[in-house]
């Protein structure tokens, strides 16, 4: 039996810190929090969740020639995670993301130094073709400039081997996508980004998710929290409810964990609906953790499925 595809993934690596609130946060006084320090980055936490769930993955990324960006790399080594593609920048430090939590880990405030991956350019892209050629799966996120996402896009469209996805990160970062999404064979957005990206702020998650396919791509995934997501694709669209949480600790990581467990069903050749169901339990799964990636996530997705 052949292996499963190869998952290559660009974008955001970074040191991330979280303050979560002892009581309700209050603006413009000091709030009293318990803090603490991890790994974090839309492309790095979707690379260690592919990882924990037994693909082949590799990360190219850029950190800075620092002791975090060192630990970053061997943490993901550590994780049998392909690092050649991570570069050293000396002119940046690596990017760092913070997290100011409620108690109930729901996210008030987030801040992002991400400077860094501005200089993920498309020459930079050139550099990494033997990660591309060994792909499978291309996962990108929208740390990328909108330069490079296009070359990504102008690429499968060209006709190579992989199957790209890309995430849209926040409201700011989707703008980096063109009105031509055709080349982007699965879109990841939430629904905020995909109002924003389809220009209408109203937009129902049908609506949206029908309006951005319609632009080119083949896939659309439309999360919706709570309420679960919206697809849209060839067969037309629908909508798929959440899976249940037994409690809420942190939502930080949700959607990286089920950008991964979809990648991972897909990998494993399931169709676009069942893998998507498998992210959709990754992403319940983590929220009941305290961390942006489940560290026993392979065994409670194992356990979930059992009789």
């Amino acid at each position: 039996m052949s292996a499963a595809p190869r998952i290559l993934c660009l974008g955001g690596a970074a040191v991330d810190r979280k303050y979560r609130g002892r009581a309700a946060i209050r603006p413009a006084t000091s709030n009293p929090v318990d803090s603490v320090q991890g790994f974090g980055g839309v492309a790095r936490n979707v690379a260690e969740n592919l990882a924990r769930l037994g693909c082949r993955v590799a990360l190219g990324s850029l950190v800075g020639d620092d002791g975090r960006g060192e630990a970053l790399r061997r943490h993901l080594a550590a994780l049998g995670i392909d690092t050649a593609g991570i570069g050293r920048s000396s002119s940046h430090s690596t990017a760092e993301y913070a997290a100011v939590l409620e108690p109930d880990g729901s996210l008030v405030l987030g801040l992002a130094d991400m400077a860094i991956f501005d200089t993920l350019t498309p020459d930079w892209l050139a550099g990494l073709q033997p990660q591309l050629d060994a792909a499978g799966f291309v996962f990108a996120d929208c740390n990328l400039p909108a330069a490079t996402l296009d070359a990504l896009r102008h690429r499968r469209q060209a006709g190579a081997g992989w199957r790209l996805a890309v995430d849209a990160v926040s409201t700011p970062k989707v703008a980096r996508l063109p009105q031509d999404l055709a080349g982007i064979d699965l879109l990841l957005l939430n629904l905020d980004e995909a109002r924003t990206l389809c220009a209408d702020a109203g937009a129902a998650p049908e609506t949206a998710a029908q309006a951005l396919r319609s632009r080119g791509c083949g896939a659309v995934v439309v999360t919706l929290g709570q309420q679960g997501c919206r697809l849209a694709d060839g067969t037309g669209s629908r909508h798929l409810p959440a899976a249940p949480a037994r409690q809420v600790t942190d939502v930080t990581g949700a959607g990286d964990a089920l950008a991964a467990g979809l990648l991972a069903g897909l990998a494993a050749g399931r169709d676009l609906a069942a893998a998507l169901r498998q992210g959709l339990q990754a992403a319940a799964l983590t929220v009941e953790s305290g961390d942006s990636v489940r560290a026993d996530l392979a065994a409670a997705l194992s356990a979930l499925s059992d009789p």
